[in-house]
Parts: C-alpha cells; sequence; structure tokens
C-alpha cells in the first residue's frame, strides 16, 4: 500500500504546517520572503534519533561511578560500551535510559534533553531476563505485543510480527518452551536473552539499549546475535548502545563506534577503525593477530602509566570530536548505507533529490511493514532559492538525516500522542487479565495445592461427620467454622503475598516502558485471579460441609457466599502488605502477626478479652466473618437442642427446647447483625485494595 502524502509549508518566520487542499501527487510551492520550498511529505514517514551525552557524572557518597563521560551516536550506528567490571558500564546506561538521575552533564536525544515523552521510543534490555517464569516464550511475545503495539493495528499483522521476530532471533524451535525458574528448568540463558530483544523490537524503537546482550552465550550465538543487531541498525536506521565485556575480535569490529571506561573514566571514544591509530599516537602498538578488545582490556587493567596517558588523551580530544558530530551531516556511507543524495548547485537554486533505499528482507518485513504501511519510498524533491538566509537554511537541512530533522523539528507537535498508551484501558485489563489468569492458574491451582484442598476437606468433614445439633456439640461446629474460615484467610493472604515479589520486577520493567496503566493491571490482577481465588475454597465447601449433615442448597450457597468474601478479604490484605514490603521476612513477619492477632480477637479461642485489649477485635476479619457464618447457620439451618444442665437461660427456665443464634452470639458478646458484618468486611476489601493500589502508585513507582 502506498502511504498518502501531505505536504509541508515552510517560510522563514513560519512554522511547518499542512496544506490539505493541494492534490496527491503535485508539487506545491510556497514563496517565503526569501526562500521556496517545496517538498511532498510523508506522513507516515518513520523516525531517526541521535543519542549525545555530554559530561555525564554520576556521585556515589563522594566517590564518582562516572566522570565526566560523553558521546554521540547517530541513527544506523552500533555504540559499544566496554571495560572492566565495575567500570560504569550498566550505570551509564541506567542514565541514558533516564532511570537513574545524573548529578552533571546532559543527555540530548535529537538536540532535545532527555524526558519522559521519549521513553517509548527507547527499549533498554535489562542483562537480567525478567519474565514470568510460568507463561511461554511465544505467549510473553504475545502479550507483548497486545499490550505495546497499535491497538488498530490488525490480530493477523500481529502474528505475522511475532512469527517473523521470532524466525529472525532464531527462536521458533523454543517457542513454546517456558521460562522457568530455578526449580522448574526452561529456556537456556541465551533464549531468554533473545527473548528479552524480541520483546522490544516489537514497538520499532528509535533508540535500543542493551545490557551485556552477549553475556552468557556461546561463541556462534553471540556473533549471531550482533549480527540481527547490526543489520537491524543499518537498514532501519536504529541507534543501538550495548555494553560488553570482553567482546570476540569478529565481534568487536562490527561495532561502529567504541567507549571505553574504566573506573568510570573515559579512556576512549571514537571510531573502532580509529583505536588503532589512537594507540599508537600514545606509544602502544596493538599486535597483529591479536585481538583488539583482550589488547586495549589487558593495558587499561596492567599498566597503570598507558592508562593514565589514555585518560589524559580522551580528556584533550572527547570535546572536539563532539561538537564535529553534532554539526555535521552524518555519513552512513562507511556503514554500508547509502542516500544516494544528489546534490545540484544552478542559477535557479539548489536541489536536493533523496532517493528511496533498499532494505534487506530480513528485519525491514518484520519489523516495520505496520508502521511503514508496506509503502514504497517517494522521493524528496526540495527546491531553494538561495539567499542571504542560506545558512541558516543550510543548517536547517543539514544535521544529520532528514528523518532526524523532521522528527526534531515537529516533536512539539507530536509529543503528546508519543504520551499516549498504545492501547484503551479496556484493551489493557482484557490483555492483562488474561495473562495473570493464565500465569496465576498453574501456581495457584497446582496438584500440590488440589491435594492439600481434598485431603483437608476430608479430615474436617470425617471429623465433623454428622455432628449432632445439641448444646454439648456446639462448640465442636463452631471449630468447624472458625477453621474453615481461618484456614482460607492464611492461604489467600500468604498466597497473595507469595505471588509479588515475583511479579514486582516484570511489572515495574512494563511500567517503565509505559506498556500499561498500572489500574489497568491493578484491576486486571484482582478480576483475572478470582476464579482462581474461589476455585479451590468452593471445592472445600463442597466436600465438608454435606458431611456435617447439611441438606439445604439455600444455605449451603450462602455459606459458600461469605466463605469466599473472607477469602478475597484476605487477599486483599496479602497484596497490601506484598505492596509494601520488599523484603520477603518483612512480608512474612507482618503477616504472621496479623493473622494470629486476627484469630486471637475472632471470638473462638476466647471471649474473655480484657476491656483495654477489646477494641482490637473490630479489626479483626474473622471476627465478622465467623459470626456471619454462625448467624448463618444457626438461623437458617436445623435448630440446636438444649442440653440439660444447660447453660443458656432459656434452657434453664423450660421456655424453650432449641437455642436462638441470637442467644448463641450474645454469650460471646457478638450482637452486630448480618448486614454491619458484610458491610464492615466490604468495606476491609475497599481500604486494602485502595492501600495496596496507592502504594505501587505513589512510593513502588519505578524510576523513569
Amino acid at each position: 500500500m502506498a502511504c498518502a502524502l501531505d505536504y509541508l509549508t515552510i517560510g522563514v518566520e513560519e512554522d511547518f504546517k499542512r496544506d490539505p487542499a493541494m492534490p496527491s501527487g503535485t508539487i506545491y510551492t510556497v514563496q517565503g520572503e526569501s526562500i521556496t520550498v517545496t517538498i511532498p511529505f510523508i506522513t507516515d514517514s518513520p523516525r531517526t534519533l541521535q543519542l549525545s551525552f555530554q559530561d555525564v557524572t554520576i556521585l556515589h557518597q563522594e566517590r564518582k561511578i562516572l566522570n565526566e563521560v560523553s558521546g554521540t551516536v547517530s541513527p544506523g550506528e552500533v555504540l559499544a560500551i566496554m571495560g572492566p567490571s565495575g567500570s560504569g558500564k550498566t550505570t551509564l546506561l541506567d542514565c541514558l535510559s533516564g532511570q537513574r538521575h545524573i548529578d552533571s552533564g546532559a543527555i540530548f536525544l535529537n538536540r532535545e534533553p532527555l524526558s519522559k515523552k521519549w521513553r517509548r521510543k527507547i527499549c533498554y534490555v535489562l542483562q537480567e531476563e525478567i519474565f514470568f517464569s510460568g507463561l511461554t516464550l511465544r505467549e510473553t511475545v504475545w502479550y507483548t505485543a497486545l499490550l505495546r503495539l497499535p491497538e488498530k493495528m490488525p490480530k493477523s499483522q500481529k502474528i505475522t510480527l511475532v512469527d517473523g521476530i521470532l524466525e529472525a532471533l532464531d527462536l521458533t524451535f523454543c517457542q513454546h518452551t517456558k521460562f522457568g525458574d530455578y526449580m522448574n528448568r526452561g529456556l537456556s540463558g541465551g533464549e531468554k536473552k533473545r527473548a528479552n530483544i524480541a520483546c522490544e523490537l516489537l514497538t520499532n524503537p528509535l533508540l535500543m539499549l542493551l545490557d551485556e546482550p552477549t553475556s552468557g552465550l556461546d561463541s556462534h550465538s553471540a556473533i549471531s546475535l550482533m549480527k540481527v543487531l547490526k543489520r537491524y541498525a543499518l537498514q532501519e536506521l536504529k541507534t543501538v548502545v550495548i555494553t560488553v565485556h570482553q567482546p570476540s575480535s569478529q565481534m568487536f569490529h562490527m561495532f561502529d563506534k567504541l567507549l571505553l571506561l574504566y573506573n568510570g573514566d573515559m579512556a576512549y571514544f571514537g571510531e573502532v577503525n580509529s583505536i588503532y591509530r589512537y594507540f599508537e599516537d600514545i606509544g602502544v602498538v596493538i599486535e597483529p593477530h591479536y585481538n583488539p578488545a583482550e589488547f586495549v582490556l589487558e593495558q587499561l587493567k596492567s599498566h597503570p602509566d598507558v592508562r593514565e596517558k589514555l585518560f589524559i588523551a580522551a580528556r584533550e580530544s572527547h570535546g572536539n570530536f563532539l561538537n564535529r558530530n553534532c554539526i555535521a551531516c552524518s555519513n552512513h556511507k562507511k556503514n554500508g548505507f547509502n542516500n544516494n543524495k544528489m546534490i545540484q548547485n544552478d542559477s535557479a537554486g539548489l536541489a536536493i533529490e533523496k532517493s528511496g533505499r533498499q532494505h534487506d528482507a530480513l528485519i525491514n518485513d518484520i519489523i516495520n511493514n505496520y508502521y511503514k504501511d508496506q509503502q514504497q519510498h517517494v522521493d524528496h524533491h526540495v527546491v531553494m532559492n538561495q539567499s542571504p538566509c542560506e545558512e541558516a537554511t543550510e543548517q536547517l537541512w543539514c544535521g544529520g538525516d532528514s528523518q532526524s530533522n523532521f522528527s526534531s523539528l515537529s516533536s512539539d507537535s507530536h509529543s503528546c500522542d508519543w504520551l499516549d498508551y498504545p492501547t484503551r484501558f479496556c484493551a489493557q485489563f482484557c490483555v492483562l487479565s488474561n495473562r495473570n489468569f493464565k500465569e496465576a492458574k498453574s501456581r495457584m491451582l497446582s496438584k500440590l495445592n488440589w491435594f492439600q484442598t481434598v485431603g483437608l476437606a476430608l479430615m474436617a468433614g470425617a471429623i465433623w461427620f454428622n455432628i449432632p445439633r445439641t448444646e454439648e456439640y456446639l462448640h465442636d461446629l463452631q471449630g468447624w467454622m472458625f477453621f474453615s474460615q481461618t484456614y482460607w484467610m492464611l492461604f489467600a493472604l500468604f498466597g497473595a503475598l507469595n505471588s509479588f515479589p515475583s511479579e514486582r520486577e516484570v511489572i515495574n520493567k512494563e511500567r517503565r516502558s509505559g506498556s500499561y496503566r498500572l489500574s489497568a493491571y491493578y484491576l486486571a490482577k484482582m478480576f483475572g485471579e478470582l476464579p482462581l481465588v474461589v476455585t479451590l475454597p468452593t471445592v472445600y465447601l463442597t466436600i465438608s460441609y454435606p458431611m456435617l449433615g447439611c441438606s439445604s442448597l439455600k444455605l449451603f450457597s450462602l455459606m459458600l457466599i461469605f466463605l469466599l468474601l473472607n477469602t478475597i478479604v484476605a487477599q486483599s490484605v496479602g497484596f497490601f502488605i506484598g505492596a509494601c514490603c520488599m523484603d520477603m521476612n518483612v512480608s512474612i513477619t507482618l503477616s504472621a502477626l496479623y493473622t494470629l492477632a486476627t484469630q486471637l480477637f475472632g471470638g473462638y479461642l476466647t471471649t474473655r478479652i480484657p476491656e483495654y485489649l477489646n477494641w482490637i477485635r473490630y479489626t479483626s476479619m474473622i471476627h465478622y466473618a465467623y459470626q456471619n457464618m454462625q448467624i448463618l447457620e444457626f438461623r437458617e439451618g436445623r435448630p440446636i437442642e438444649c442440653s440439660y444442665p444447660s447453660s443458656y437461660e432459656v434452657c434453664k427456665n423450660n421456655a424453650t427446647a432449641f437455642i436462638s443464634y441470637k442467644e448463641i452470639l450474645k454469650a460471646q458478646n457478638s450482637t452486630s447483625p448480618l448486614w454491619v458484618n458484610t458491610l464492615v468486611l466490604m468495606m476491609f476489601f475497599l481500604v486494602f485494595r485502595g492501600l495496596g493500589y496507592a502504594v505501587l502508585r505513589y512510593i513502588r513507582c519505578p524510576k523513569t
């Protein structure tokens, strides 16, 4: 499909503006005060991004982790940040991605200061592979596509895009394998790293930051991965920055530029091919047939005199290099990229013709078919009349790539669009609900949990089997109610508590990339896991309660509703504690303290609570849930017969042969009605869910 043409009007003191009145395929000329510009503009033209950073410094306890580090990398180039462990490579990437504040210096994207609006045009591939262990590789990439690709993009194109990226990264054969964890085997380290990159390639980022993408890979896999990144950078004019510890000689020569760090200081920045002369200038010759990367690192670590010379040379040369590269036009021919620009001067003016680029099918067809709308590149014809403003005009059109200039000049008008989420709230909610359900299903409905639930249900049913409904066995019947409520409170609370550590890093990573709203995730987690939360308590009650002698479907349904309500409230408390505490030991300690206090003040273990502690029982969810079960059981179920001698006045006075539910609750100092208990439990649910969201939103918000 050909891309629709629009037209731009440029005057000396005018901003870019479209002229929709011009018919497609014609050339429109606008006369300014001293300049004439004719541009058929492609509205869906892809953008490029130039990254520059100047004198970046990071301080930590008066120690400089990074000391005035500078560099620049243009579209189509691969910059390698190399140095020994602890030299500040990852710290620099954190700064370039905007995840870490710099103490001094500046970072520019297309000559604009780094800001939040760029975050969806930057991808940061972390060294750690952070994924849900219960999902397969294809499921992970597919959910990423649904969340981060435009919602209007047809599903068939998304499937084609996912299939193509998996094939390009050689992941097709393992796409149905789960990621796994330390207990369950899954994908290998190299496959996880490529999966990490696959998720980021989906969004067609302008800038790719990769932290040690080849670490842990064998030499063949590392070279193959670098070939993909190199080809992607060249063909799609993407800016790629990677950190690398000690690359092979073949990989080293794939880089366009090299930034050499040692203990936070810059030892070299420039073209990779220039490093030979650079070392010769300080009196060190890189030996033939020697891996230059190994030689450079050896000189840095083992020869202090050479290291000092490198620091001095770097400080003297990097300023001029940056200034030259920020002003001059980017020359991609040295990387195999041919702009095929023709500049002609005549008496009528200056004509600039830029032909379409030829793309290799590997990455172009996979990544950019949707973004470019499968368009044929249209020649840009620009006619400019020379004038006294010629110098300013040349600076306007010659700063890097033309696409980069269009991006830079029009970025303000598009900034609001860039801050929008790629999908609507309802779409995010549906996708995240589906993912949460699938990820939690194997964890919450594991064979062990099924065995535990059925086993306890049978055991409880056997202990309280057909219990007589007399005053003598009243305490035993209350024991079943208290046990059931307590067990499912503990099960739901600690289950929610254990789910957060495994999810926290994944959610933070996705929030930093702007994949979805936190509210969508939070509601999706609540509703997506709801069928799983209610399944096991339902099975438990279905087995154990009829064994007690219950034969009323109405009573069973009511008991189930209030058992599930207590379970969901307990899960809310677990979410809140899990969100508050980063340390799992602290979470377990606080949860144990709360649940034990809840049981002590629940009304079953003791009714003799000191007056100064009596208020605590009103904070116990078991107190309200236990009361509700008693009200239902003794009001809706078969009545409790009096025993002789009896502890109830109505039985002592021979007023009745049965004990009412009000008398039973009164003996426990519990007189609140069913609706009040239910309302309090619902308030528990809303308060703890709201507090959990507030903690994630304002306290545990990842740095972006």
